[in-house]
């Protein structure tokens, strides 16, 4: 089969590499050159980097192909009360810059026979050549190609190491706002060096939350100001990057991601975490899967049932869960006992919430690993 992926970020670039070790014939298109800058958290939670030894980038590849990222070993959400919760990972996570994660996961599906294709496609349904030229068209093409339902905005601050605190260089962080119902701040820390660590800070906001003065500009501006964590590393900085805006394709309740031969994946398909913003384990794990549906298809009609069907099983509880979180913290006084609960329930339970979160495991609690691999390796 001939198959067309538009778009050849960490989503359309696992299709293609499962789909080309299968045999197929795969033409990864993408309108801009790699290594590409994509404004993002930089955050792989343990299910992102599980997705990402099934492609061959286990833990040891990443740390020879990327030297320097963070090795994130805790997780910890602060509520608008400055109340903390901060859980150890049982399995560890990472932060790498998408400059650099884009690029090796393009590598890898290239490396296994995929054609790169430089092609701007604005229309996939209207295009003569995916019409003619392809048996099934895969879109990767990001958020703006689904329903773009939040914007973030991040910047990168380097401090030097000796004001960094040592257990920051290897936390996520999430801070929840009182102003902002439904968006917080994060910091991540993305690569250290004998002298400097490097922050990705940024803020996230659902569109439907933004207006006259609370925009998330403004939300960001207030962050930098009244959060300590990041005043801090505000007032620190040797080096700061100008913040930039990119908008967010959020889970939703229900979602169509086939019609006829065209199969949605990735941001394209609205699978980031509608409660924490992450979306590039779901985006590995959605390029998997839809190739596994291409793979045992008898026709584009049977790929395309056979991908939604996936889909509902294995995205949308999860995607669920997720939205009805976000519901239930969307006031201040629910942020606060959240992480209240989290500090005074039993280890266990708080430690399962945490890990459920911060993408260790599932909502519902059952983790979707890649083939034959429960964790990546130590």
């Amino acid at each position: 089969m001939r198959i067309a992926i538009v778009g050849a970020g960490p989503a359309g670039a696992a299709a293609g590499w499962h789909l080309a070790t299968r045999g197929h014939s795969v033409a990864l298109i993408d309108r801009a050159t790699f290594p590409r800058d994509k404004t993002c958290g930089d955050w792989l939670t343990p299910a992102a980097l599980s997705e990402l030894h099934a492609l061959g980038l286990d833990r040891a590849e990443l740390i020879r192909l990327a030297p320097g990222h963070a090795t994130i070993s805790a997780t910890r959400i602060v509520s608008p009360d400055g109340r903390a919760s901060t859980r150890a990972s049982g399995v560890a996570g990472a932060c790498i810059p998408r400059h650099i994660l884009d690029r090796l996961v393009r590598d890898r599906a290239l490396a296994a026979g995929c054609e790169p294709v430089l092609r701007a496609i604005r229309d996939i349904p209207t295009d003569d050549l995916l019409r003619t030229g392809f048996d099934h068209v895969v879109d990767a093409r990001g958020a703006t190609a689904g329903v773009a339902n939040a914007i973030g905005l991040r910047g990168y601050w380097t401090v030097r190491r000796d004001v960094v605190d040592t257990d920051a260089e290897g936390r996520v962080d999430i801070h929840t706002d009182a102003l902002c119902r439904r968006g917080y701040g994060w910091v991540f820390p993305v690569h250290a060096d004998s002298k400097s660590v490097r922050f990705n800070l940024g803020v996230g906001l659902w569109k439907g939350d933004s207006g006259a003065g609370h925009t998330v500009t403004d939300f960001l501006d207030r962050f930098l100001e009244r959060n300590a964590v990041a005043r801090t590393l505000h007032a620190a900085a040797l080096d700061t990057t100008r913040p930039v805006g990119y908008p967010v394709a959020l889970g939703l309740w229900r979602n169509r991601v086939a019609e006829g031969r065209v199969l949605r994946i990735g941001d394209a398909a609205n699978l980031a975490d509608p409660l924490t913003g992450d979306g590039i384990g779901n985006a590995l794990a959605s390029g998997r899967r839809v190739a596994g549906a291409i793979a045992g298809a008898v026709d584009p009609a049977d790929a395309g049932r056979r991908w939604q069907r996936s889909f509902d099983a294995v995205f949308t509880p999860e995607l669920r869960r997720a939205l009805v979180l976000r519901h239930l913290l969307s006031t201040t006084p629910a942020k606060n006992l959240a992480t209240l609960f989290l500090e005074r329930v039993g280890p266990a339970l708080g430690t399962r919430l945490h890990r459920a979160i911060f993408g260790e495991t599932g909502y519902c609690r059952q983790s979707d690993p890649a083939p034959g691999h429960s964790s990546p390796p130590d």
